[in-house]
């Protein structure tokens, strides 16, 4: 998604800078009266699309990755749902969609891999409470390939009696 805002914000500057070139070759408005206003409208567009493309583009990293629900299903299906204990957690002050957004120190498990630990940016529904350091969250590994999780259910609906490790080594 962020690369398709670059794109999207890099093509509107091109725009916006051909809408301005137009101009200065146009004349003014005096020069050519159907020209110039239409140039300048195009222009101005181009140069507000750039604008707004390439600032969601910069803080898009801040509400961490949204994953479709035809991924989670499908990483459910394919039996890389588990649970995580939560070793550190610190709160970004970011909310998209009722969802706090957390930087958390992880060790994830029962993901059909052994137990690993990951640092990742996760979301936590605000109706499954706050999420504190030694909590055991509901996961699912989005992809098979990578440590990635996406957070099901949070710490008030997990089991927080379940066996997850205490450590366990890196994502390998």
């Amino acid at each position: 998604m962020r690369r398709k805002l670059a794109v999207a914000s890099v093509v509107s500057f091109v725009v916006a800078f051909a809408g301005l070139a137009t101009l200065l070759f146009i004349g003014g408005p005096l020069a050519a009266p159907a020209g110039f206003p239409l140039a300048l409208a195009v222009t101005i567009l181009a140069f507000v699309a750039a604008v707004m493309t390439g600032v969601f583009g910069i803080i898009l990293p801040i509400f961490g990755v949204t994953p479709r629900r035809a991924d989670l299903t499908d990483a459910a299906a394919a039996g890389r749902e588990g649970l995580a204990r939560v070793l550190s957690v610190t709160p970004t002050g970011a909310q998209i969609n009722g969802r706090w957004v957390y930087d958390a120190d992880l060790v994830v498990d029962q993901t059909r891999v052994p137990a690993y630990r990951t640092s990742d940016r996760i979301r936590v529904h605000r109706d499954d409470g706050l999420l504190r350091g030694g909590e055991i969250i509901s996961v699912v590994r989005l992809r098979d390939e990578a440590p990635d999780v996406s957070v099901l259910r949070g710490p008030r609906r997990s089991p927080q009696d379940a066996l997850v490790p205490l450590d366990a080594p890196p994502w390998a």
